[in-house]
């Protein structure tokens, strides 16, 4: 079954909103899906994302299966 097209927005329309540059987007989106939390945590933090603001951010990239 496919995931509806308004949710595969959503994924996408977060990630560019979250971050500007097209690499970093897919390095996270890789590292997401792999449950490479450290890593994802890093990418964001390298972006300006850091503390309970990076884990949120991450968090809620997850729940909307991101990196799937």
């Amino acid at each position: 079954m496919q995931k509806p097209l308004a949710h595969l927005a959503r994924k996408q329309g977060a990630l560019r909103t979250i971050l500007q540059h097209n690499s970093t987007r897919e390095q996270l989106a890789k590292q997401i899906h792999r449950n490479s939390l450290t890593d994802s945590l890093s990418i964001l933090e390298n972006s300006g994302y850091t503390g309970d603001t990076a884990i949120f951010i991450l968090a809620n990239l997850q729940t909307l299966e991101v990196g799937a």
